[in-house]
Formats: C-alpha cells, structure tokens, sequence
C-alpha cells in the first residue's frame, strides 16, 4: 500500500488529537511589535508559557520603553521558565533598541497596510526576525498572512510522523505545512501538534505507548516493536546462559577431580631391600 500523501497524513492525526487536547480560543490579532515579542517568547515552548511571559511584561514594565532600557538580568527574570531566558532577552531589547533607534517609536503597524512581501523585507531587517519562526509568527498574527512558524519540538513531531526526513530545515518544514494545510486549519494544526510535541512526544524519551497517533507513526511503531522484542530476547539471553551454566555444573560432578578431567594415578617406586 502506498503512503499516506502529507496531506493525508495531516488529515488521520487532526481528528484523533482534536479529540485528545482540547485547545482553547485562538489568539486575537496581535500588533506587530507584539508578535514579535510573542514570538521569540513562544519559539521552542508552549503558546500558554508565552502568553504568560507577556502578561509578565506588561504586569513588570511600565511601556515597552521601560522594557528596552532595562538590565538583560531583569528581562530574564520575566521570562523564567521558558527554555533559554537569557538568550530570548538579549533578542528582545535588541529587537527594541533597534527599532526605537530607527522609528524613534514602538509601531510598525503600517506594515500591515503594505503587500506581505515588503512587510517581510522590512521586517528581515531586524536582527530578530531573522529567526523564520519569529518572521512566521509576525505574518500569521499580525498581518493575516497563512504562516505555519516552526521549531524544534514541531520539527521533531512531524519528523518522526513521516512527514519530513531527517535533518530537514525548519523554513522547508514550513513551506511543505503551508501547502498541505489551508489557512483557516492552520492554527488548530499547531495547536495540535504543539501539543503532542510536549505532551509524549518530548525530545529524549518519547512516550509512544501514550500517544494517541502511535499507530499512525512509523517512529512510534519501530519504538514499540524494539521494547516488545527487548523482553524476548532478554528471556532467551537468560535461558542460554541458565543451558551453559547447568551443564558446566554436571560436567564438573561427572568428573572425579570435579574439574572435568580425571588426573592420573601416582605410581610408587619398588623399596629396596
């Protein structure tokens, strides 16, 4: 039987995971400074952890001014808990310091009223933006543009599902999900695969006896096959050994020396008379 196209593939694993993970609402449109900001936040965690990490910023900070000038050390602090704080705050005030140093402002919503295309090429000036997960993210929630952003545990997931080879970049990952997937399924997709990615999915030691799609991924499948094959074999390993150790026992209780091999007789010398 020939394989499942991408899109298929796509379309077997919705239902089941919709049916597992119950998302939430979408998010609301974002302002682009925001989806900048929300995006370095949410590359290589969860939507909820960034989310918080927001709502973090607007309790700690006055206006995204305060937050520019302020320490590496206190923007860290606001982002704890997500992978990398030190690194997603130097990106941020960077991003900051750049644009206040070009605009003199915190807007770039008038990209939002030019064609994709040159909002990105004025976007990719940024040093943030560079990141295609962060330029994906801008795209999808601020100017209503079809974008699927990728990372590393959505990389990992469809990786393992089949859907991209090994070692393939995450701007490819992206492209192929772009067509697969329509615009207005999107987001649930990555909500959902989100989802898988950190739930069972995980990067070291995945859970595939918990997945709800192992059947439908040949990872999962190899994985379950290997642990059920490891008992067997260890049984029979066990039973070999018991073999050898058994008849190296009787070997030894069949010999008069108890080593296996009969030493020979000492002859006596005649006495001399």
């Amino acid at each position: 039987m020939a394989a499942p196209s991408k899109s298929q593939l796509l379309d077997k694993i919705q239902p089941p995971l919709a049916k597992h993970y119950q998302l939430g609402p979408s998010e609301a449109k974002m302002s682009v400074l925001e989806a900048v900001l929300f995006g370095i936040c949410h590359e290589g965690t969860t939507r909820e952890q960034a989310n918080q990490a927001m709502s973090r910023f607007r309790d700690t900070f006055f206006d995204w001014n305060e937050l520019r000038v302020s320490s590496v050390e206190e923007i860290r602090d606001t982002l704890s808990g997500l992978p990398d704080p030190e690194g997603k705050a130097q990106r941020i005030r960077k991003f900051l310091r750049q644009l206040f140093t070009r605009t003199y402002k915190f807007d770039l919503d008038h990209l939002g009223k030019k064609p994709l295309k040159e909002s990105i090429k004025s976007l990719q000036e940024f040093e943030a933006l560079r990141s295609d997960f962060v330029l994906a993210t801008v795209v999808q929630q601020a100017l209503g543009g079809h974008a699927m952003p990728v990372d590393e545990p959505i990389a990992r997931v469809l990786t393992r599902l089949g859907f991209a080879d090994e070692g393939t970049p995450a701007e490819a990952i992206r492209g192929s999900l772009e067509r697969a997937v329509p615009k207005a399924r999107g987001p649930q997709v990555l909500g959902l695969l989100e989802e898988l990615a950190h739930d069972t999915c995980v990067a070291n030691d995945p859970r595939c006896v918990a997945c709800v799609v192992v059947k439908l991924c040949p990872t999962g499948q190899t994985r379950l096959a290997a642990a059920k094959a490891a008992p067997a074999a260890r049984s029979a390993s066990d039973a070999k050994v018991a073999s050898e150790a058994a008849a190296a026992t009787g070997r030894r209780r069949s010999s008069p020396s108890g080593d296996g091999e009969a030493k020979p007789a000492r002859s006596r010398a005649p006495r001399s008379k």
